[in-house]
């Protein structure tokens, strides 16, 4: 009796483990088919409106910069993952590296930087402004990228912009001469101590500590500069707790950095970007491409643009890395050496590097066939610049993309085309993921495929704001985040877009932003002109240059005023770039106007191209 009644309870007890087995698959095939279909829908199904967003089943990383530093130090403490060949080929592993920024963060802390305090970084492509992006991470500080090349006046305006408590220089880089602008702005330098933070200056009241990296001549300790040696011989024998319970004080969504970009009212704004924002954009992009090719990566691209700082200095934190910075400025031939001698497997930059490193007449004596892959950014390339490149160059891969600094980098990319190439070269690719892309008219509506409208931009990788500037900031970002790039596209059944042009007044000269606006506020300056009107035209190897047309006050001629005077007068106050390669003396510009008055500069750049072609 009693194992009859087993038998009924363990074959009803199989009964029911099958109906709930049954149920379960039932269940999982649902679900599974369902996230099949929505697979299908996001990735096959034509689209459409001109919108485009790429699901991702990929985490973000919840951490700051400093943190995936301590990760990956942990991992691998003995692999390289810095080489700055210019510097004597000094090199890093994880653990030298994570040391020193320890070091230097924990001096910075001694001279009391608080959290939100920010540090300008005034230097070309070292070790110690690379160091100074890990050190301000574990702080809370953030850092603001200043253009090496910035004269006195551009130097002024960032500091103050943005109330710089520090700022860290080397005395010169190349022919500019830091360390006398810094002191025609700040002449009570001459008599301030750096370890009394007595600094105090009427031209940029917040800076409090100036510090001079290795390498110059001057006596630090008795000019009124640190020395950045010091602080990091001093930081050794800091209390690692103190950083420690800092670093417990700082989350991923704090601002890591900021980046100036050209303004349209002749300003630049600064644009604020956090650690989520950044370490993701890199961290994405390493899983598009897992296979060795990111492994080590050649950076030629200045570090205070965001494309050399997300895929320079912040990619060693994505995957057991290695970054090449090969010379502090760009150049060819150090790139060239770079590669072949480090054997790098990736090389990024804008496309006047792939350009001068094919023409480069010795290029053939160095051995590039390390490189798998190549991101070209910063400027519109054409399809066929691309198509050269892969196929005369030793890279087994090349794709483009698109994005700004307001979008950490990179917004899209091409490499999903894979060996499609007319969309891997004539496109700038679709979203990257966790993105959403759409086109908009006028009206703030979607256009349809194949319809002209601007790129809008919202996910992970948006900026935060620009500092200090609510108001641009408004204009800039929607109510539900969306970035307004300004740039016009279309957008195919599949997501891809296709760059058409720009809507703001903007020339991208080698890679680098620069609206004309600000040239023509400065040329206004003049004692002898009555206007400028500053436009781009196209140039075989930058891309595009700036062109000026000038009128002169009247009772003056050209007789009065030489390009060379001009030229001249602009050298003192702008950097190298921003000065005009084509200048020309105009008597009126009636002719290239609108009936409301407005100059068009479409028409003036139309002539002055029939003019250098002629």
């Amino acid at each position: 009796m009693i194992t009859h009644h087993l038998f009924l309870f363990f074959h009803e007890a199989q009964l029911f483990l099958k109906m709930i087995k049954n149920f379960c698959y039932s269940r999982l095939h649902h679900v599974l088919s369902t996230s099949f279909r929505q697979q299908y829908r996001y990735y096959h199904e034509k689209l459409r409106q001109s919108y485009y967003y790429h699901a991702s089943s990929l985490p973000l990383y919840y951490r700051t910069a400093g943190q995936r530093l301590d990760d990956l130090t942990h991992l691998f403490p003995e692999h390289e993952c810095f080489v700055f060949k210019s510097e004597n080929n000094k090199r890093y592993t994880y653990k030298s590296f994570k040391d020193e920024v320890d070091s230097i963060a924990l001096s910075l802390l001694k001279l009391g930087f608080e959290k939100n305090d920010r540090l300008g970084v005034w230097l070309p492509n070292t070790s110690e402004n690379v160091m100074m992006t890990y050190a301000c991470s574990k702080l809370g500080i953030i850092k603001v990228h200043i253009n090496p090349a910035y004269m006195d006046r551009e130097l002024d305006y960032c500091l103050n912009k943005v109330g710089c408590k520090g700022l860290v220089l080397q005395s010169n880089i190349k022919k500019i001469d830091c360390l006398n602008i810094l002191k025609k702005l700040i002449p009570e330098l001459a008599y301030s101590k750096p370890n009394d933070m007595s600094l105090i200056s009427k031209s940029i009241p917040s800076l409090k500590h100036v510090i001079l990296i290795n390498g110059s001549s001057v006596k630090t300790n008795s000019d009124g500069f640190h020395s950045f040696n010091d602080l990091l011989n001093k930081g050794a024998n800091g209390r690692h707790s103190d950083l420690f319970e800092r670093q417990k004080l700082i989350n991923c969504d704090h601002p890591l950095s900021i980046f100036f970009t050209s303004g349209t009212t002749g300003h630049p704004k600064a644009a604020t970007l956090t650690n989520f924002n950044l370490i993701n954009n890199g961290h994405i992009f390493k899983h598009l491409y897992p296979d060795s090719s990111m492994s080590k990566t050649c950076c030629p691209i200045p570090l205070f643009h965001i494309f050399g700082e997300v895929f320079g200095t912040l990619n060693i934190i994505n995957d057991k890395f290695t970054t090449v910075f090969p010379a502090i400025l760009p150049d060819t031939l150090a790139t060239i050496k770079a590669i072949h001698e480090e054997k790098c497997t990736s090389l990024i930059g804008a496309p006047i590097i792939f350009q001068d490193i094919y023409s480069y007449a010795d290029r053939r004596q160095y051995n590039l066939s390390s490189l798998l892959f190549a991101i070209i950014g910063a400027a519109p390339s054409s399809p066929q610049l691309l198509d050269t490149l892969e196929q005369k160059l030793p890279i087994k891969r090349i794709a483009q993309g698109y994005g700004m600094t307001e979008t950490s980098a990179t917004a899209t990319m091409s490499i999903f085309a894979h060996d499609d190439k007319k969309k891997r070269f004539g496109s700038v690719g679709k979203a990257m993921p966790h993105l959403e892309v759409k086109l908009v008219n006028n009206n703030g509506e979607t256009v349809p495929i194949g319809e002209e409208g601007e790129i809008y931009v919202r996910g992970y990788s948006v900026m935060k704001g620009y500092w200090g500037d609510e108001e641009k900031t408004r204009e800039t970002l929607t109510d539900t985040h969306w970035l307004k790039t300004g740039d016009v596209a279309t957008m195919d059944e599949n997501g891809y877009l296709y760059f058409r042009s720009r809507q703001k007044d903007l020339v991208i000269i080698g890679g680098i932003n620069v609206y004309p606006v600000e040239v023509e506020h400065t040329l206004a300056e003049h004692p002898k002109i009555a206007q400028a009107q500053v436009f781009g035209v196209p140039d075989k190897r930058y891309g595009e240059q700036l062109c000026a047309w000038i009128k002169l006050k009247q009772n003056y001629g050209e007789n009065d005023v030489s390009i060379e005077d001009i030229k001249a007068f602009l050298s003192e106050r702008v950097a190298f770039f921003k000065i005009p390669k084509h200048i020309k003396i105009v008597d009126s510009y009636q002719q290239y106007t609108t009936p409301t008055g407005k100059v068009q500069k479409y028409k003036l750049t139309e002539t002055m191209v029939k003019e250098l072609n002629s």
